[in-house]
């Protein structure tokens, strides 16, 4: 059995988790926003059920902009946005969307009198996108119409659930010059200077924390941001459909001339590479000030950050999108995972199976292959999620040994998000195949590095070191021979690579 420390066994956390399952503090609890706006819910908190987040259906209504309509008699929900039609049944996992039968994860449920949504499969009819910042842990949702250019006004951290409001400008001190006796009155906080009465004219002071955004060139190669002053550090999200990369630039403002390009805040430049249809550009935000730049990319394409000199000017190369691939060999070093029936550590089995893998992998050029470790190191699980986010991983697979009573045995394969059970599905039937242990099936756990990393990610427990059976096998070199091809096939069907 995995041998995580018992607080990572108590977290309830999933891309899609606004709060703990186990009754956190809301401090705590994972954050929900709607284009940078927090969404607080003042009924029923919002959940995780099997993988899923279901909400209150008052965020469905106020934050993506759906008209919602209830039967009692049917126990019937009817959403409609637009051109977009649903229908939901309380306890029904069949949905009508515009006439067709869906089938969600979770159906709706209610509680405590509110009626409770599946979020992402209602966001995702009404066209909302969906992404996991490590960094806060929060799920951030755009809505697709929005999430290019319309700036977010006023205060946007709404935690006392009020409504947010434009804030009043206040005049800032300026500077005054006018001819008079020490007595000119000035536009800001000026000084008279000479005889006789005079009016003076005052310039606003800019906020020295908010700086002057003067460039964004791209070429054949790079794109590079330059600002008059301060430090350039991007947030970034990868989005598809349509394919683009997002940088958010805080505490900066676009300069005039920049400015002068945009019509209704959204500005364009022609893009010179091959792999960017254009670039555009706003004020994304002005609490706080921040830049917005979108690569508008013509298929899924990947950035490398640059090393710059100055600390104003940020860099980064667009080039073609390469599958990456991350294989995780559980334990290492002074965590040794289970002990064997016979003394053996998993930690080594995770390693030289994780490294048969790796190798096989590796043959195939059109992937990208990194292991979170490859010797005998620890590498805490948080830094192995961050490893793989980091690096924009498309897959992520972590090898384990299992331990219970002797008498159990077999393979089992734990997923957490819902983007990830059809991976799990994929290498659960290869490796079932490969050792000829008992199925025990695909679960759900909250394994930490299959609920933190934002790609599909599965956990593998081969089989039981814990019974003679299987730990007799699982030491063998022709076993992990069988069972690391069997891996690669699944990670190949799984990407379609043949």
């Amino acid at each position: 059995m995995m041998k995580f420390p018992a607080f990572c066994l108590l977290l309830l956390v999933s891309m899609l988790l606004p709060a703990t399952a186990m009754g956190a503090e809301a401090s705590n609890a994972i954050k929900l926003y709607m284009n940078e706006k927090k969404l607080v819910s003042a009924e029923v908190q919002p959940r995780i059920v099997n993988g899923n987040t279901i909400v209150p259906v008052r965020i469905i209504v106020e934050e993506i902009g759906a008209k919602v309509a209830w039967d009692e008699s049917a126990r019937k929900v009817t959403i409609v946005k637009d051109d977009t039609h649903i229908q939901l049944v309380i306890d029904s996992k069949t949905a009508l969307i515009n006439g067709k039968k869906e089938t969600m994860e979770v159906p709706p449920i209610i509680d405590k009198g509110n009626t409770m949504l599946p979020l992402r499969f209602i966001g995702e009819q009404m066209g909302i996108e969906f992404t996991w910042d490590a960094s806060t842990s929060s799920v951030k949702m755009f809505k697709k119409d929005d999430i290019d250019s319309q700036p977010v006004t006023g205060p946007v951290d709404v935690s006392d659930g009020q409504t947010p409001v434009t804030p009043t400008a206040t005049p800032k001190p300026g500077t005054g010059t006018g001819s008079g006796s020490n007595s000119g009155s000035n536009t800001g906080a000026g000084s008279g200077t000479g005889t006789g009465t005079g009016a003076g004219t005052g310039t606003e002071v800019p906020d020295p924390n908010v700086h002057l955004l003067t460039s964004i060139v791209l070429t054949d190669k790079d794109i590079t941001v330059i600002a008059k002053d301060g430090t350039l550090t991007p947030k970034t999200m990868k989005l598809s459909n349509p394919n683009r990369i997002v940088f958010d630039f805080p505490n900066t403002t676009l300069d005039e001339p920049l400015k002068k390009l945009l019509v209704k805040n959204a500005g364009e430049l022609p893009s010179n590479h091959p792999l960017v249809d254009k670039i555009r550009f706003s004020n994304f935000n002005d609490n706080p000030a921040t830049v917005r730049v979108i690569l508008d990319t013509k298929g899924s394409a990947d950035f490398k950050v640059q090393t710059s000199k100055l600390p104003n000017q940020w860099k980064a190369t667009i080039a073609e999108h390469i599958l990456t691939v991350v294989i995780d060999a559980g334990h290492g070093d002074n965590d040794p995972g289970a002990l064997s029936i016979t003394g053996k550590h998993e930690k080594d089995f995770t390693l030289s199976t994780a490294k048969k893998v790796g190798q096989l992998l590796s043959q195939d050029k059109r992937l990208n292959v990194l292991m979170t470790r490859s010797d005998d190191t620890f590498i805490p699980l948080d830094d192995r999620v961050s490893f793989a986010n980091d690096i924009q991983s498309d897959l992520f697979l972590s090898i384990h040994g299992n331990s219970a009573k002797a008498t159990v045995s077999g393979t089992e394969t734990y997923y957490n998000r819902p983007e990830s059970l059809n991976f799990a599905n994929i290498i659960h039937k290869h490796a079932v195949a490969a050792t000829g242990f008992p199925d025990r099936k695909v679960r759900e756990a909250d394994f930490r590095v299959i609920t933190k990393t934002t790609m599909p990610a599965v956990l593998l427990e081969v089989g039981y070191l814990s019974n003679k059976n299987d730990e007799n096998a699982m030491y063998k070199d022709a076993f992990q021979d069988k069972l690391a091809s069997a891996l690669v096939a699944a990670i190949k069907e799984y990407l379609s690579l043949k």
